[in-house]
């Protein structure tokens, strides 16, 4: 009963979402959402061509608390004539996120600007900016401002030995290839609301304008943008020349999950919604769930909407120090990125699977059983409890439940084909048996999308191609969330020896968290005055920054 009532809930929620447009009672429900904020620590604003950049993303409400309402954020990249670079989805639990981008040789050099929102900030055209400069050594010449002889120098030292520093360092000089220990204030990071994000990284000489802050650009579309309330907003619309487009069922599956179909319905305007979390596919497919489903248009809404107006990119000045040590930076990166294959992140898988999946559910492995040529037989000889059944003209495969009272016996069963909805039941009985890996039942009644369904049926083939000639699912091409990964640490011992180590980002970790007492990790073959940079909220929902440097001989 209680799994029966929580999946009425989810149905009721989804309904209310896809009459967005229409119900005026819910857009006005939308007005109780706090506005939002974003902030970016980031580990560097001056980046080379084969570097990265890292980011930790805070957002917060107008009240300076993490915001419950936002689940998905966006960070995009823009040159001067607002082209988008590059835009990329970042998940959000309990405000925070994180994420990095590759700059690749195709970037040009040049000033771009670092946007950060959520669709709810589109609404007021709130957007966090920040200047990026980068040098591309491969496509560009690299400019010399003669009359700038003087050696530009950033902000100065910041001491690490107050009493409300995060962390402390016993020592400012290192050798190369040395392990650096931070000892983690236990009593400041009592202040500290959830996880801070630590940069170390080398020192640029350069004067870039510092530029942080939130600007305001007009919704000139005037298009109104559905908070993220539960994981990636999916839009589309049906439309159709002659048939009503209200109240259509679809179903939506995503490419390689393990997880349920979604299930949504068109609203008086022919629109429909579908929440997905954790979207980490970028390739999804949709069906109309009708009897006749020709004579029907499916589009899905653009992701990647133009932002305009974004101002003031100012450009820097570099002097021949400058250019000598973007050379030997340039070629330290290079070398890096070569034996990329023995410092590479790992990627942390995402929990895919419906909780559906996880109930009691009976597995046939086929190949553990006589082989038959049919799939009609395949169920009468291994699968107990399902069958086709003569329906009309039709053959319709059902679960049976021989303790169902007359009206319930005749619900039809739900059938799932490599993670697909399928309603023609006679086109699978037709298919290939020996294809088939394995046929799974679950008997228990289940509400899906707005119908009672009398058990599910689980199919998977070998090769998850039942739909390979099929054109009753449609393909389209959506943006996946950034997947959350456990950055690359380099450790030093004599294995490694061998293996050149030209960092320049020496440590990045977004999520420091009050369980940990030190953080270490090891300086480079490269000489220099390194920064760590630490951020966080504190409870009062201020932003905490603590810097100190230390030298590398």
């Amino acid at each position: 009963m209680k799994r029966t009532l929580l999946i009425i809930l989810a149905l009721v929620t989804t309904n209310l979402l896809s009459q967005s447009s229409t119900n005026s009672k819910f857009n006005s429900n939308l007005d109780q959402f706090q506005d939002e904020k974003i902030h970016l620590h980031y580990n560097s604003d001056f980046l080379l061509s084969g570097e990265r950049l890292y980011y930790k993303l805070y957002c917060q409400t107008v009240n300076n608390q993490f915001t419950p309402f936002s689940k998905i954020a966006y960070v995009e990249l823009l040159d001067k004539e607002n082209k988008s670079l590059l835009k990329q989805k970042i998940s959000l639990t309990n405000g925070n996120g994180y994420g990095d981008i590759f700059i690749n040789t195709q970037v040009k050099t040049g000033t771009y600007k670092l946007l950060a929102y959520t669709k709810w900030m589109q609404n007021k055209g709130n957007y966090f900016t920040k200047n990026i400069y980068v040098i591309n050594p491969f496509a560009d010449k690299i400019a010399i401002d003669a009359a700038e002889a003087s050696d530009a120098t950033t902000s100065s030292k910041l001491s690490t030995s107050t009493s409300n520093s995060l962390f402390s360092v016993n020592q400012s000089t290192f050798g190369k290839r040395e392990q650096i220990t931070l000892n983690i204030n236990s009593t400041a990071f009592e202040t500290i609301e959830g996880s801070f994000s630590i940069s170390v990284s080398q020192k640029n000489d350069l004067n870039t304008p510092q530029e942080n802050k939130v600007i305001e650009i007009p919704n000139k579309s005037a298009q109104f943008y559905i908070p993220e309330l539960r994981g990636s907003l999916i839009k589309g619309k049906l439309s159709s020349s002659s048939k009503k487009i209200s109240d259509i069922k679809l179903s939506l599956s995503i490419s390689g999950s393990n997880r349920l179909p979604l299930t949504a319905i068109t609203n008086s305007l022919g629109e429909f919604y579908f929440n997905i979390e954790n979207l980490n596919n970028d390739t999804v497919y949709l069906s109309i769930l009708e009897e006749d489903p020709e004579g029907y248009l499916l589009e899905l809404s653009n992701d990647s909407e133009t932002i305009t107006g974004v101002q003031n990119f100012p450009g820097i000045t570099l002097n021949q120090k400058v250019v000598d040590a973007i050379k030997k930076r340039s070629l330290y990166s290079q070398i890096e990125n070569a034996y990329l294959t023995v410092k590479k992140d790992s990627i942390l898988k995402t929990a895919t699977e419906s909780a559906l999946l996880n109930t009691n559910k009976i597995v046939y492995e086929l190949d553990e059983y006589k082989r038959f040529n049919t799939i009609k037989e395949t169920f009468i000889e291994v699968v107990e409890g399902a069958g086709f059944f003569k329906k009309g003209e039709t053959f319709k495969l059902n679960v049976t439940d021989t303790d169902a009272s007359e009206t319930l016996s005749y619900l039809p069963s739900l059938l799932i084909i490599d993670g697909r909805i399928v309603n023609d039941h006679d086109t699978f009985m037709r298919y290939n048996s020996r294809k088939i890996k394995t046929i799974s039942l679950i008997r228990d009644k289940y509400f899906y999308g707005n119908a009672m369904y009398q058990g599910i049926i689980l199919v998977d083939s070998f090769k998850k191609d039942y739909f390979l000639e099929s054109n009753t699912y449609q393909k389209f091409t959506v943006k996946p969330i950034q997947p959350e990964k456990i950055y690359f640490f380099q450790e030093h011992h004599e294995n490694n020896k061998r293996i050149p180590d030209f960092r320049s980002q020496l440590y990045w970790n977004p999520e420091v968290r009050a369980d940990q007492t030190q953080i270490s990790f090891f300086t480079s073959d490269v000489k220099g005055t390194f920064e760590i940079v630490a951020q966080g909220f504190n409870k009062e929902g201020k932003l905490v920054t603590v810097k100190t440097d230390f030298t590398v001989e």
